[in-house]
Parts: C-alpha cells; sequence; structure tokens
C-alpha cells in the first residue's frame, strides 16, 4: 500500500478523517455508479526483451497474502478481506487493471496500467506495471505471483496473488433504483463552516487557518469530486447511495454526505476517530494566501525556546 499522506496544521494535528492515508492510487468514477476507474493516460515501456507477450502474467489474480511496513497478513488487512487489497486483471493489450475495495462502505476503485517485460540478471522475466503516477513490479513463480512496488528496497510493499477464473464480489451498501433520482443539488463549491474531530469543533479558525479555507470541495457531475485540504488537492469520487444520500470516497477513507437545511454535511461514521465535515454552497471559493500566512506563523523552536531577553 502506498504510504500515508496526511496533512497538518500547526497548534493543531489533523488525525485519521481528511488525513486519512493509505498506499494506493488516483481514482474515477464509471457511468454505471458501482465501480471507480482511472481515467489516466498511461505511459509507454522501454522493454530489454524479445519474448514481451508476457504469457504467464495473463488473466485474473486475487492477493491472498500481503506484507506491509514489515508486517505480514493472511487473513485481513485493517478489517478487509484480502481479496479487496488487491484484484489484478492482465490483458494481452499489454495492459492492466488493478481493482481494490479500501473504504468502509466496499465502493470498488478500478486503476489502469501499461506493461512491458524485462528481463532480470537471473534470466527471469518481470512485469513491469506503470502508470504516470504509480509502478509496480510483478514476477511469477510456482504459480503465484510476487508484485512489489519498486525502489523501495526491503521496504517495499509486496503483494502475493493467486490465479483465480472469477474475481471474489464484495458486497455494497448501495440502494437499486437511484438511476433516476436528481442529485443536482450536490453538484458545485462548498467551502467548511463548522469541524469536528473528535470532541473538538471549530467554527472559526483551524490552528492558524480560517475555517472556510481549510476544507474547500467541488462536485462534479461525473462522479468526481475535489477537495483542497489545507491548500492540497485530493481526489475523491461519489456515488449514490440513498435517495437523499450520497457516498464519497478515496483510498481508506469514506464519507456519507447529505444535505440538511442547505448545509452539506460530511461524516466518517467513525466513533473511534470521529470526524464531521458541515459546508456552505458558494459561487466561487474564498481566495487565501496560504504561502504568506505560513510565513507569518512563528517557528516553533522558537515558540518552544524563546531567546531571553538582552540585559545589557
Amino acid at each position: 500500500m502506498r504510504k500515508i499522506i496526511c496533512f497538518c496544521l500547526s497548534a493543531v494535528l489533523i488525525l485519521g478523517a481528511f488525513c486519512g492515508c493509505d498506499n494506493k492510487k488516483k481514482t474515477n468514477n464509471d457511468n454505471n455508479g458501482q465501480s471507480v476507474t482511472e481515467n489516466v493516460s498511461t505511459t509507454a515501456l522501454i522493454t530489454d526483451s524479445i519474448d514481451n507477450t508476457g504469457k504467464q502474467f495473463l488473466g485474473k489474480w486475487e492477493t491472498y497474502k500481503v506484507k506491509v511496513n514489515g508486517e505480514i497478513y493472511e487473513t485481513f488487512y485493517e478489517d478487509y478481506l484480502l481479496s479487496s487489497v488487491c484484484r489484478l486483471e492482465i490483458t494481452d493489450d499489454n495492459k492492466a487493471k488493478y481493482y481494490d475495495n479500501l473504504n468502509p462502505h466496499g465502493k470498488e476503485r478500478v486503476m489502469e496500467y501499461n506493461w512491458g517485460i524485462t528481463v532480470d540478471e537471473n534470466g527471469n522475466d518481470v512485469l513491469h506495471m506503470r502508470s504516470p503516477d504509480e509502478s509496480f513490479d510483478c514476477t511469477v513463480s510456482q504459480g503465484e505471483m510476487i508484485m512489489t512496488t519498486p525502489y523501495y528496497g526491503d521496504e517495499a510493499d509486496v503483494y502475493y496473488l493467486l490465479p483465480v477464473s472469477e474475481f471474489t464480489v464484495v458486497e455494497t451498501t448501495t440502494e437499486a433504483g437511484l438511476d433516476k433520482v436528481d442529485y443536482s443539488k450536490f453538484i458545485g463549491k462548498w467551502e467548511a463552516t463548522e469541524i469536528t474531530m473528535g470532541e473538538e469543533v471549530y467554527t472559526e479558525n483551524l490552528g492558524d487557518y480560517p475555517v472556510n479555507v481549510s476544507f474547500q470541495l467541488e462536485m462534479n457531475k461525473d462522479n468526481t469530486a475535489s477537495m483542497s485540504i489545507l491548500n492540497s488537492s485530493q481526489s475523491y469520487k461519489w456515488e449514490p447511495e440513498k435517495k437523499a444520500q450520497l457516498y464519497l470516497w478515496n483510498d481508506m477513507e469514506g464519507f456519507v454526505m447529505t444535505i440538511k437545511s442547505g448545509t452539506l454535511v460530511l461524516d466518517n461514521e467513525n466513533p473511534e476517530s470521529r470526524f464531521v465535515l458541515k459546508m456552505k454552497k458558494v459561487d466561487q471559493f474564498t481566495e487565501y494566501d496560504f504561502e504568506a500566512a505560513a510565513n507569518d506563523i512563528p517557528d516553533e523552536n522558537i515558540l518552544l525556546e524563546p531567546e531571553e531577553e538582552s540585559t545589557t
């Protein structure tokens, strides 16, 4: 899994919720509402081998074991079945699709890759999966595929996969018959008015920054969304779950979305790491100079160890 990327403020540590992170890839949603496809332009690979067919890699594969941060998981990973971690389909057109369901409501993501073959120093074929954002190296031995994240050496995450005729089906919470429901009221730009993290509620400032510029969300008609979190952009996908409820997710985090009296409410439904975000709709996002503001924040060392005033 991809290493966790967290957002934090001086004076406030933002834990869980939107700062949650895992080890996965970017996502996109298809028009059927049940799966999400990463719509990226993959890059071509240069290969050294003469036979680039990769026959032993072709087909469907599922994880039965993973190693993350040096720890082995053989039944569940973070309360998810291991089949939810990686379902891989490699086809003979030098394309590959990576499926996962690592979010609380089991929504599927699909990431697309190009692949090519090289031969290592021992004469073994190595399949390299590449996209603009991520890469994996795969080998097959005795019917088992081992997939690693390159460039990390001994610290690389490792996926162990076995071939399957059909992928394991992951149950979701989505109601049927939502294709006729109008969700246009969710579409548009939204800014935070209130942030609840654990027992703390913020309505004016989050650390050194105004609440309304700390979280800014844009919901798009194509089931995609982008969130500016402390001036750092994150991509999300959304899908109807009930007649008045959407689900927003990315990687291992997800949020139920409802509108109450004109206020958009995002709730991670996690009592152990509670995060609730209330937002108002705006025509344009409030502009804020984060760089200038950061320069005005006192250095942490000055706060912890202030210089003594001169007595001379």
